[in-house]
């Protein structure tokens, strides 16, 4: 039996795909402890691991925060000012208690350090694609909102880094790309599969392990009552834990879908004030969380911010999607399934335009009247599920844990999409 810490972050589209593979762990007799924001703790311990609350220095509505306009140069500004004094918090309880192997969160900056200042042995589990700063880029606008962002939080940006350098001396500071995921010193697992993700060098590089998606109901505790369900069409409408205050979108996503012969679940966040949704049309149901996995089973469109791990989830069960991403990553993401043919993008929230009722409307219509997009969403969620999923993490992880390659062949049903 091994000893195991994973460092996580305070974020559901996060931890919910790091949960499977920590009850896996532990069922097959490993100890793990999970460092997180103390909200965390019940839905961690459930796993049959320890928790471990890390100080009260990042929380969920922090990065719900510094994400609300989609600037994700604040919420780099954010991650690295958290990471010197989360790093301090946790390096006595590591030497207290030193783990075999340190698994950590790829934004998690402070897991990497941790594992450079102990010597530690360490995978990073990423959740999001490959981010290597300028392949990939939505063109011009992209890339001068992110210099005027840099260049206003550079203060910012100096300060945290010199406090990551007090934290930990200039030997564990983060220099190696690509800017996301952080990389584990054997590995690096990335939760999607290569059908799913961008092009890139990475897909075929022996320190990245695309092990798909991580995915296990018995994880989640969100309830709902499916006796409501009429048998009309579903559609799932959901902006994530992180975006949820985007109250405009939700007021145009009603106006779209009020008069469609459909009935509409719409998850509107965990704390928002369910009294906005007064006017909502008769189609509908407000919650402000479900559990996602079973809604989507049964849902035949996804209105999404197209968060990945929310779109691996509609993937894993063949529902298309209109996405409607709040900031580039998520941009990135949808761009990614529109081109295999599983989606419909709506990029105006990113450019900061708000997305109209019309053109939900349309994209509503147009990927509901098309069984194409599901036969290709289909595809890709088999391509999920090829590649092991929490099963295949956990193997390569005991693999890390036993010292030897953590990379071997798998075969994909489907080619990258172009």
């Amino acid at each position: 039996m091994a000893k195991i810490v994973l460092l996580s972050l305070p974020a559901y589209g996060h931890v919910n795909p790091q949960l499977p593979v920590v009850a896996e762990l532990v069922r097959r007799g490993h100890s793990l402890t999970v460092f997180n924001e103390a909200s965390f703790g019940p839905l961690i311990r459930r796993t049959g691991a320890d928790f471990v609350a890390y100080p009260p220095v990042l929380s969920v509505a922090d990065l719900a925060r510094v994400l609300h306009d989609g600037d994700l140069m604040r919420w780099l500004a954010l991650i690295l000012g958290s990471s010197g004094p989360l790093l301090r918090g946790i390096l006595p309880e590591l030497r207290r208690n030193r783990p075999d192997l340190l698994l950590f969160d790829g934004v998690a900056v402070w897991g990497e350090m941790a594992a450079t200042n102990l010597r530690l042995p360490s995978v990073s589990i990423a959740t999001s694609f490959i981010f290597e700063v300028f392949r990939g880029l939505e063109g011009g606008g992209e890339f001068w909102r992110y210099m005027r962002s840099f260049w206003l939080l550079f203060p910012n940006l100096v300060a945290a880094w010199v406090r990551m350098n007090a934290a930990a001396g200039t030997r564990s500071l983060p220099w190696r790309m690509p800017l996301m995921p952080r990389q584990g010193t054997v590995v690096t697992l990335v939760l999607t599969s290569k059908a799913i993700h961008p092009k890139t060098p990475k897909l075929e590089s022996p320190r990245f392990a695309f092990v798909g998606s991580s995915i296990e109901r018995s994880t989640r505790s969100e309830t709902f009552d499916f006796s409501r369900l009429d048998g009309r069409p579903l559609v799932y409408v959901s902006l994530g834990t992180l975006h949820f205050g985007n109250q405009g979108f939700f007021d145009r996503a009603m106006e779209a879908l009020a008069d469609l012969p459909v009935q509409v679940v719409l998850s509107a966040g965990r704390g928002n004030d369910l009294s906005r949704f007064a006017h909502a049309p008769a189609n509908f149901i407000i919650a402000e969380a479900v559990p996602q996995l079973d809604i989507l089973e049964r849902s035949a469109l996804f209105l999404t911010h197209a968060g990945l791990n929310s779109m691996h989830e509609a993937l894993w069960f063949g529902v298309p999607m209109v996405a409607v991403p709040q900031q580039f990553e998520q941009l990135r993401n949808a761009r990614s399934i529109e081109a295999a043919g599983a989606a419909l993008v709506l990029d105006d929230q990113c450019y900061g335009r708000p997305v109209t009722t019309a053109a939900l409307r349309k994209a509503v219509d147009a990927v509901m009247a098309d069984p194409g997009y599901r036969d290709r969403a289909r595809a890709l969620g088999q391509s999920l599920r090829e590649a092991g999923g929490y099963e295949e993490a956990a193997d390569r992880i005991e693999t890390a844990l036993a010292g030897g390659p953590t990379t071997k062949p798998r075969l994909l049903s489907i080619k990258h999409a172009a």
